[in-house]
């Protein structure tokens, strides 16, 4: 069950950047690759959808690390919001290993783990949103 790229990039990012960066220690070596550019910080645009008549626009920038690495004809992209170089040269690597479908047996488990670190994220900002809650069947007796 290989998951698309964006759903497997916003949970390293979110709930496992020491995981990635163990990832890339750990199989740097099992994997060759050369850089096309090191970990460097620059700004992005921001585009939003202002849905009154449905047009895009810019609302800001936003300062991002980027990394580029390959193995031959493959890339792997690295992007992320702030300045994390460690985080950036970890996701290139994640990056090419899915592209180049390595390592992804050890990817899946690291990335089952990540899921269930989301699901208890989730359940556990659920119930302090529960607890706020106002009952308006009380307030009116």
């Amino acid at each position: 069950m290989m998951m698309n790229k964006k759903r497997w990039t916003s949970l390293f990012i979110k709930y496992g950047k020491e995981e990635a960066t163990d990832f890339l220690d750990t199989y740097r070596n099992a994997v060759p690759f050369q850089i096309i550019s090191e970990p460097a910080e620059g700004l992005t645009m921001i585009k939003v959808r202002e849905h009154a008549e449905n047009s895009l626009f810019y609302i800001g920038e936003m300062l991002v690390t980027e990394t580029k690495i390959r193995q031959e004809q493959t890339v792997g992209l690295g992007v992320v919001k702030g300045s994390d170089r460690n985080l950036s040269m970890a996701v290139a690597f994640i990056d090419l290993c899915f592209s180049l479908d390595v390592l992804a047996d050890e990817l899946e488990q690291i990335l089952e783990s990540l899921e269930m670190k989301e699901a208890a994220y989730i359940k556990e900002r659920t119930q302090k949103i529960l607890k706020t809650k106002v009952d308006f069947d009380m307030m009116a007796e």
